[in-house]
């Protein structure tokens, strides 16, 4: 008899419980994924709309989202109505979303990785928003009777750029610095959010004048609705000053660095020598230009 083979017959089966035991523990250490809603509430300055708590959908409700078969389907998305909202406007619905992805790749110099899936849902209150669940390439848009098609538009424009900070930075995106997720998405949205001003400082000025401007370190979440609004806009400003003054290269490293979900969290010293006070300090002087 081979001994070889008597010496794995008695520890063999002790070897295979031990890695079994060993693969089970490292995967309970694991990160779960975190489905973290990702929205924005509003498609230009003067348009506050209430905003609703919305639970995130359990991964079997969302690939059972992506087995669905969509109602139009474009170059990079699928289009699900989930209502009969706009169901009458489908085609040029999902020829205006194309379109305002394809501006908001052109933008913001990120190409979409892989198919996105763009679900419009009734919202029974009304509550105009979007939530963009970037891991699993979901975007949600919960709209009503009575809300026009183009705004639609206009706040996918801003969820299409989440899912594409997702394709660029990957898993740090989920804890980014609000100021910085948030603030290059409305930034990203450009033209669908400007309202035909030529940039974000106008708005940012507009707050500094009328006094409604907060500091950028400030959460949302402490400021209602319209301050929300204020605050996407201001962000989006901020954002365009340190691509353009400091470029894209250390605004990429920036990201990357997290934050929390917290505004102001990254690590702005490690990256442009100087603290995030101090910024916003120098985007004031340069809004007064």
């Amino acid at each position: 008899m081979d001994s070889s083979r008597m010496r794995w017959g008695t520890v063999g089966p002790v070897l295979l419980i031990v890695g079994l035991l060993f693969l089970f523990l490292s995967k309970a250490g694991e990160p779960q994924t975190q489905y973290a809603p990702l929205g924005a509430y509003f498609d230009y300055a003067e348009a506050s709309v209430p905003v609703n708590a919305v639970t995130p959908l359990p991964p079997a409700e969302f690939q059972a989202i992506q087995r669905a078969n969509a109602d139009r389907s474009t170059a990079q998305i699928d289009l699900v109505l989930e209502a009969e909202l706009y169901r009458d406007d489908l085609g040029p619905l999902g020829a205006e979303l194309q379109a305002a992805l394809d501006y908001v790749q052109e933008r913001t110099g990120i190409r979409l990785a892989d198919r996105i899936k763009l679900i419009i849902s009734q919202d029974a209150g009304c509550g105009f928003h979007g939530l963009t669940y970037s891991d699993v390439r979901v975007i949600y848009i919960y709209s009503c009777a009575g809300v026009p098609r183009q705004r639609v538009v206009n706040i996918a424009a801003h969820e299409f750029v989440h899912q594409l900070e997702q394709d660029r930075y990957g898993p740090p995106h989920l804890s980014a610095d609000l100021v910085l997720s948030e603030g290059f998405a409305t930034w990203g949205a450009g033209k669908y959010w400007l309202g035909g001003n030529p940039d974000f400082a106008t708005f940012a000025r507009q707050y500094r004048d009328t006094g409604a401007a907060l500091p950028l370190g400030t959460h949302y979440a402490s400021v209602g609705a319209g301050g929300m609004n204020v605050l996407y806009y201001e962000w989006a400003a901020f954002v365009d000053y340190l691509l353009a003054t400091y470029g894209r290269e250390r605004f990429d490293a920036l990201y990357l660095t997290g934050g929390g979900q917290q505004p102001g969290a990254a690590q702005y010293a490690t990256i442009y020598s100087r603290p995030f006070s101090q910024l916003e300090a120098e985007w004031q002087g340069w809004l007064g230009q």
